[in-house]
């Protein structure tokens, strides 16, 4: 079997730390580089040598997977939009302008957006813009977002792909509000709220135990590896 050399950006953060995990666990794959930065390059405990050389990388991977900075993951399209390397990016915080950007790399390379790696927020961002497009304007929407203390990036980009996707779905101008909490160790509470004057509808995702879903992971390795362009979401590759 031939493996597929990936290489993740971000190595040493909270989700580029379990996504190496997953991946040395998982058949056919090689998590063979952690991207740092190069004072970084002495951190232990971590599942692959570590190099602070994307071009280097950018030669010798298969795919890339970013968990960084909006900032940087833009920037790293960029590079595999150059040199023909597909990329997911995990990394969240983009904002519209930062969305067409990708959709015009992915013209050249094939880009796939996960802000959440998890079966059960993939089919939420679906179902979101579904009930958004059905419901319409005769109720009020909010997004809540309950996560850990020491969370940097606010709103989540759970948080923020559930608001484009019911801003899609109502086909509004602007995004609905998006409330944010930060509290304890949670690691990860998404609420929905569709209010009228009689009623209300909540739609929620919890996450009990931060674990990567390998049959996704290896779903969104397939999908780039197969695609040799194109700009896709995790909810559009699996259902």
């Amino acid at each position: 079997m031939v493996e597929m050399n990936i290489a993740v950006s971000g190595a040493l953060g909270r989700m580029g730390r379990r996504v190496g995990l997953a991946l040395k666990g998982m058949e056919g794959v090689n998590y063979y580089m952690g991207l740092v930065k190069t004072e970084q390059l002495d951190a232990k405990d971590i599942m692959a040598p570590l190099s602070d050389n994307v071009d280097n990388a950018l030669k010798t991977c298969d795919v890339l997977l970013d968990f960084t900075s909006k900032r940087r993951a833009v920037e790293l399209a960029e590079l595999c939009a150059k040199v023909g390397k597909p990329i997911l990016i995990g990394t969240t915080g983009f904002d519209s302008n930062d969305f067409k950007r990708l959709e015009c790399l992915s013209k050249n390379v094939a880009i796939l957006y996960a802000p959440n790696l998890t079966m059960g927020a993939a089919t939420l961002f679906l179902h979101a813009e579904e009930l958004a497009r059905h419901l319409g304007h005769n109720y009020d929407v909010k997004v809540i977002g309950i996560h850990h203390n020491k969370k940097k990036e606010i709103p989540s980009g759970t948080s923020v792909e559930l608001a484009r996707r019911i801003q899609a779905g109502r086909q509004d101008k602007e995004s609905p509000e998006i409330a944010s909490l930060l509290a304890g160790g949670a690691y990860g509470v998404h609420e929905i709220l569709f209010a009228s004057d009689s009623e209300e509808i909540r739609v929620s995702h919890n996450v009990t135990k931060p674990t990567i879903d390998y049959g996704v992971l290896q779903l969104s390795l397939d999908w780039l590896v197969e695609n040799k362009k194109g700009f896709a979401t995790l909810s559009e590759i699996l259902f």
